[in-house]
């Protein structure tokens, strides 16, 4: 069970040695992958590591099937909750789409506490099962009320180790904007989109009022996130757990606060977008980039119909045929300086 409730299949098998390591299970994906592969209760069959990391069935030795095995059946209600499983039209994977349910919490607690998002050491796996196993937590915003009592009282914590994970948990209140975003776990919003999403919207309040056209307008933001993003502000429960956080403590906007929009005097490219090709004379790729930003453009790493301009260097490729096609304008670097130096007046 993962944090946005879906669930992988998991084949369980006699440990063997694969590339090193004693692999004792692997996944299968999803219920499509696992009629595709007929795999059975029983079954012998071929395991690799895709990507040489994560052990995966490859293929089923028919000829070594037990005889009475039966297709296997995806479960229709979650392990764990007992709520019905979902499998949205749109998508191969089964999902519990019960928020209350403790797998679910479980693992968002594990990711809110993970290196890259709060970071709150001695939050492990085997810890957050105690703590929801006694009834501490029932939600993210519940580990800002814990005390030192009640957690040097679960087997396995002494007062000293209970005092150290409570120090670390008021110390992730000082982890900034966008690493509290990220530990959300909003679907799709990986540690980079969440930085992205941060320096544009730089408080909770700014992205929760954002519309998806917003969200898209922002480098590197496509539509499946805005529409996860949106539908996650709007969901009545993640509010609340917004408000709690802010109660707590935790950091909910930026410490500095987002940069100024650039002034009608010197926004040479307010609502333009750029796409940067081949190899300037004296611009590096990013001092083109912070120079467009700073005179009110955008700059894509995609030639589209929205393409206002292509900026076109030494040895500019594919992009540069794709914007023939299209009929977008092409600046060299002189051409884009005068127009940065020079802004001609909106029309």
């Amino acid at each position: 069970m993962g944090r946005t409730g879906a669930v992988t299949p998991m084949a369980v098998m006699e440990p063997v040695q694969l590339a090193g390591t004693t692999v004792q299970r692997a996944t299968l994906h999803n219920r499509d992958r696992i009629a595709e592969l007929d795999i059975r209760e029983g079954d012998t069959a071929i395991v690799r590591k895709a990507g040489e990391i994560i052990p995966e069935v490859v293929r089923v030795l028919l000829e070594l099937r037990p005889p009475g095995t039966q297709p296997y059946q995806m479960p229709s209600h979650c392990p764990e909750c007992g709520q019905p499983l979902v499998q949205p039209e749109s998508e191969a994977v089964t999902r519990c789409v019960n928020s209350s349910c403790p797998a679910i919490l479980r693992q968002q607690l594990s990711h809110w506490a993970s290196r890259d998002a709060l970071d709150i050491r001695g939050l492990g796996e085997k810890i957050v099962a105690l703590l929801l196993e006694n009834g501490l937590v029932h939600s993210i915003a519940d580990l800002y009320q814990l005390q030192v009592e009640a957690v040097a009282a679960l087997d396995r914590l002494g007062h000293k180790s209970a005092q150290n994970l409570i120090r670390a948990i008021a110390q992730s209140k000082e982890q900034p904007w966008s690493r509290v975003l990220y530990g959300l776990g909003i679907r799709y919003v990986g540690s980079v989109n969440a930085k992205l999403l941060a320096q544009a919207f730089p408080s909770a309040d700014r992205l929760a009022q954002a519309a998806v056209a917003d969200l898209q307008a922002v480098y590197g933001i496509g539509e499946e996130i805005a529409y996860s993003v949106r539908d996650w502000f709007a969901t009545p429960a993640n509010l609340t757990l917004l408000e709690q956080l802010q109660a707590a403590g935790v950091q909910l906007a930026s410490a500095m606060e987002a940069p100024a929009p650039p002034s009608s005097a010197s926004a040479a490219l307010r609502g333009k977008t750029l796409v940067l090709t081949g190899t300037l004379p004296t611009l590096t790729r990013d001092e083109a980039k912070q120079r467009i930003e700073r005179a009110g453009g955008k700059v894509t790493a995609s030639v589209s119909a929205k393409t206002s301009y292509v900026v076109v260097g030494a040895e500019a490729g594919s992009k540069l045929a794709k914007a023939r096609e299209l009929g977008i304008s092409e600046l060299n670097e002189a051409q884009l300086q005068a127009l940065l130096e020079n802004p001609q007046p909106d029309r």
